[in-house]
């Protein structure tokens, strides 16, 4: 029988969990707390922007045609008629003969349809002798090339970025519609668990997975609520669960394996429904997931790694479905093994890994592992800019073979 007999893939578990879990409400914010929420509404331009030909440099506003024949050798000497000054109409038109100077984002005048940068004349202020042959739209910045009234500029579940907050402020939407940030859950079990403040006494571990996992949510976009520490008993995971099921998803970290003090699995079923539990993976493989009291649940395994990688490939599209983003995956890419890579026979394996730019443009970058790559050595994650994604089938990946790369960044 296969290592994976009985076992959903990667995908298979990320379709499930997905499947379950439907967008949140939606709520109205202003920019300034839109940053990295998901649009619930599309950003449709009702501006012209820019809304007038402006200067892209300081220099001089012309008649394309009065340069004709400048250079170095035999500059062209043009009146200057006043000045265009970034908030202020020129008020008058350049006639021919003559240059206007002008500022950056200044608007350009009647008449002018090229600007010459003060590069390229002696920055003369009533008399100009410019040096270069420019021709029409040079250095100009037309009204309306950005964008027109009508043009689509955001679409549905985009989750905003700082640039798309200054597109919407140029266009007047001072509000957004957007997503409700989801509230969820994090439940660390465990005897041995102690807060990162207490100093751990003999058998004890600091509870390092509730602050990977809280500050994943809030990356991710989610508010994490800290249930804290529950003991391996069933009583302490129901409560703990209770707490954790007024949130809109529950994540809990150990207790899903088989042990004999593992009972995640067993107060999941008597408060609501488990749907799987094992994944064919590495690190990882037991993975709870399932509902509590009409909430959805995904089980971490305990070990800090597992924990972080399984998070990463389940829970944090969970929380960005809530959000009704567009995409819920990080981009996967590709890059070539710089060594070989071990793993076992039918689990997909992700190892941690390290990207090393390519040489030349027509070149896929490279990956080398972080070292020891077991699921207990967080040094292995601190010093990863990647996930690499290995197959299922297959004991070995030898250096210079193509791999997939998940960027963690």
């Amino acid at each position: 029988m296969s290592v994976s007999a009985g076992m959903l893939s990667v995908a298979q578990a990320q379709q499930r969990i997905l499947g379950a879990i439907a967008a949140l409400r939606t709520e109205r914010v202003p920019l300034s707390e839109a940053l990295g929420r998901v649009l619930a509404e599309p950003v449709v331009s009702r501006r012209t922007l820019p809304p007038f030909d402006n200067s892209g440099m300081d220099g001089y506003a012309v008649r394309h045609r009065d340069t004709s024949g400048a250079g170095a050798s035999t500059p062209v000497i043009l009146d200057v008629a006043g000045e265009s000054r970034a908030g202020t109409p020129p008020g008058r038109r350049l006639t021919p003969g003559t240059a206007m100077r002008i500022m950056t984002g200044a608007p350009v005048p009647d008449g002018a349809d090229a600007v010459v940068r003060y590069e390229d004349t002696d920055s003369g202020r009533d008399r100009v002798a410019i040096t270069v042959e420019v021709s029409s739209g040079t250095n100009i910045r037309h009204a309306g090339e950005d964008m027109r009234p009508g043009d689509p500029i955001l679409a549905i579940g985009r989750r905003l970025r700082p640039p798309d907050l200054a597109a919407c402020a140029a266009l007047g939407n001072a509000w957004l519609e957007v997503s409700r940030r989801p509230r969820v859950a994090v439940v660390s079990t465990g005897d041995e668990l102690v807060e990162p403040d207490v100093e751990p006494g003999p058998g004890q571990i600091v509870d390092s997975n509730a602050v990977a996992i809280a500050a994943a949510v809030r990356e991710a976009g989610g508010e994490a609520v800290r249930i804290g520490i529950a003991r391996d008993t069933v009583v302490d995971l129901s409560r703990a669960f209770t707490e954790a099921s007024r949130c809109d998803l529950i994540v809990s970290s150990a207790g899903v394996s088989m042990g004999d003090h593992d009972h995640v699995r067993d107060v999941v079923d008597a408060m609501g429904r488990m749907d799987f539990w094992r994944v064919a993976m590495r690190p990882g493989k037991p993975l709870a997931v399932g509902v509590v009291s009409n909430v959805p649940f995904i089980g971490l395994p305990g070990n800090p790694v597992s924990s972080q990688v399984t998070f990463e490939l389940f829970a944090r599209p969970a929380v960005l479905q809530l959000q009704g983003a567009a995409e819920v995956h990080r981009r996967r890419m590709a890059a070539r093994a710089l060594e070989p890579m071990d793993k076992p026979e039918g689990l997909e394996t992700f190892h941690r890994g390290v990207l090393q730019p390519a040489a030349r443009d027509d070149e896929l970058p490279g990956v080398r592992l972080t070292g020891p790559q077991g699921s207990g050595i967080m040094r292995s994650l601190v010093l990863a800019d990647c996930l690499v994604a290995l197959p299922a089938q297959g004991e070995r990946v030898e250096a210079g073979a193509v791999v997939e790369i998940i960027p963690l960044a």
